[in-house]
């Protein structure tokens, strides 16, 4: 990704660098390093100073390498502050934290001089070993656990845990992925007073302060974002948590990003199409089946469903019927498995917005019956019903997902037992996810029908109307800072003027879990900017397999340890 806010970091960056490097040169200087001058020079510099510490030569090579130069950066400050006498704990910290101005202290201070190398062991037994601070082994790692973890953590690798199935069979819950944070260009921290190693709470209470929020600074990375590539962010908009946070505190998700800035997007009938064509599908695309089972056959247990197939996102309907979220595969599998009487992909109507994100049951119509009359099997199946539920005693009030043909009366009039059949959508629901941007009357979209819509990206002028604007009214207001955007009439304001097109100031992104009808995504809080994208996933370094189980003492559903997917450690995450 190019780089953002980049003349900020500049300004900030580069006088410190400049005061830090004139410092580390005139303690070159001091202690009669030969080459002084590579003090100015990144990587380079770490030559005259390895040999100042005694180091391994072979260091200058491991400073290459990500994690490994975090690592003897931190060590030569250590060296360096030793050698020139400054033992203290409190010495050593400021020495790693603020170098740009304890290192021309020390230079220009002429009772400090250069004592000798410090991993010289006659330094160490003349030096250090008197010098012992009760605890101080203790007080030294951790500081060094903290500041390597924090920099590798910030700038570099990031390991994350799957904590749901909307990624399957991409990522399965229980994958830790090891995420790059270079692949697209390290995000400076926004929030940079919080508790180190810990994302947003801590005992339930905030890990981190707001008094200070920093600009938002990305460097430079090899890769943009490509689409279908799958990628870690900070959600913009938890419809699940709703806490306000900084952008870098929100939560992090990781789904497959489907559309990238420029592109346009329309889901129909649960088909992804990009720019008037079919979008890329994952091998392992779930999708969302009501499988009813022969009667006198057997159904598949949880334990089966976990520990034999890999599946967790599924649910018991009544004794023969089951919804499970599944690839095509796992259909013939399942099929060929067990005696199965009939399978129905669920899919949202062409309009209406709503959808329950935790997999509960959707029901499209209430079904009358005559009286005196019952539908057999036969009846139901002809009429497509996946499932009911009896709402009246004399069993004549069913509320059922069917076939939505049949929801029309030239269709279900066939069935003479039938008295009337009534849709029954539910368009608004304020306890789950509505789709994004939640204007029914203007974008009745679903997630299986979605658009069409316009991605922006950065520097582009895209034209705003009354009938786009709730779509990009959270970019430009939220998002990019523009809290004056509003609609007056047909005609949007902004600053008080009437505008006809906006200028963005990010990229933004799209993205989708591969669990298509279990994945709160953007479909349900919108775009991705910039500015919420974290990292790459490159591969997954453990695998555990957990299976759902209810804890006796408490009544709680609790993850049972059930093996480690050994075919999965160092698997690469496409």
């Amino acid at each position: 990704m190019n780089p953002t806010n980049f003349n900020i970091f500049l300004y900030v960056y580069v006088p410190l660098y400049i005061l830090t490097h004139i410092g580390l040169f005139l303690l070159f200087k001091k202690a009669k390093v030969k080459m002084a001058w590579m003090a100015f020079f990144p990587i380079i510099c770490y030559w005259p100073w390895i040999q100042l510490s005694c180091r391994p030569k072979s260091w200058l090579l491991w400073a290459i390498l990500p994690i490994s130069d975090v690592i003897i950066w931190f060590s030569l400050v250590i060296d360096l502050m030793e050698s020139f006498g400054k033992f203290k704990f409190i010495e050593q910290v400021v020495g790693v934290l603020f170098p740009f101005v304890f290192y021309p202290k020390i230079a220009l201070d002429k009772g400090s001089n250069y004592l000798g190398q410090p991993r010289d062991p006659q330094f160490r037994k003349k030096y250090i070993l008197s010098r012992k601070e009760s605890g101080r082994e203790w007080k030294d790692a951790i500081f060094f656990a903290l500041v390597v973890a924090y920099m590798i953590r910030t700038f570099q690798f990031e390991p994350y845990k799957i904590p749901t199935s909307s990624m399957e069979d991409s990522m399965l819950v229980g994958d830790f992925l090891v995420v790059s944070k270079m692949n697209y260009g390290a995000r400076f921290p926004m929030t940079p007073i919080a508790l180190p190693l810990v994302h947003q709470d801590l005992f339930g209470a905030k890990a981190y302060s707001e008094i200070i929020q920093l600009p938002y600074i990305r460097l430079w990375g090899p890769e943009n974002i490509k689409r279908n590539d799958p990628v870690v962010f900070n959600v913009p908009w938890d419809q699940i948590d709703n806490t306000p946070r900084p952008a870098d505190k929100m939560q992090n998700y990781v789904k497959r990003c489907v559309g990238i800035p420029g592109d346009s997007l329309q889901i129909l009938d649960g088909i992804l199409y990009i720019n008037g064509k079919r979008g890329y599908e994952a091998p392992g695309l779930l999708h969302k089946y009501v499988f009813i089972f022969d009667k006198n056959s057997e159904v598949p247990s949880k334990e089966t469903l976990t520990n034999d197939y890999d599946i967790y996102d599924f649910g018991y309907i009544d004794m023969r019927t089951m919804m499970l979220s599944v690839s095509k595969a796992d259909v013939e599998r399942i099929k060929s498995d067990y005696k199965v009487e009939s399978v129905t992909q669920m899919k949202s109507p062409p309009t209406g917005n709503y959808f329950n994100p935790d997999g509960a049951l959707d029901y499209n119509a209430v079904v009358l019956v005559k009286e005196g009359q019952t539908l057999s099997d036969a009846d139901l199946k002809k009429l497509g019903v996946v499932y009911q539920q009896v709402l009246s005693s004399d069993l004549r009030n069913l509320l059922v997902m069917m076939d939505e043909k049949f929801i029309d009366p030239k269709y279900y009039k066939t069935i003479s037992k039938i008295d009337t059949i009534k849709s029954k959508w539910q368009l608004r629901n304020s306890l789950y996810a509505n789709a994004f941007p939640d204007e029914m009357e203007v974008f009745p979209w679903n997630k299986d029908n979605y658009g069409t819509f316009y991605l922006p990206k950065r520097g582009e002028a895209v034209k705003i109307d009354a009938k786009n604007y709730y779509f990009y009214d959270r970019a430009i207001r939220i998002y990019e800072n523009n809290p004056t955007f509003e609609l007056r009439g047909s005609t949007p304001y902004l600053n008080g003027q009437a505008i006809t097109e906006y200028t963005f100031k990010y990229d933004y992104y799209w993205m989708m879990g591969d669990n298509r009808d279990n994945s709160l995504d953007s479909r349900f809080w919108g775009y991705v900017p910039e500015v919420y994208i974290v990292g790459k996933p490159l591969f997954v370094f453990l695998s555990l397999q957990y299976a759902k189980e209810e804890n006796m003492k408490t009544g709680k559903i609790e993850d049972k340890f059930v093996k480690v997917r050994w075919n999965r450690l160092f698997k690469a995450i496409k």
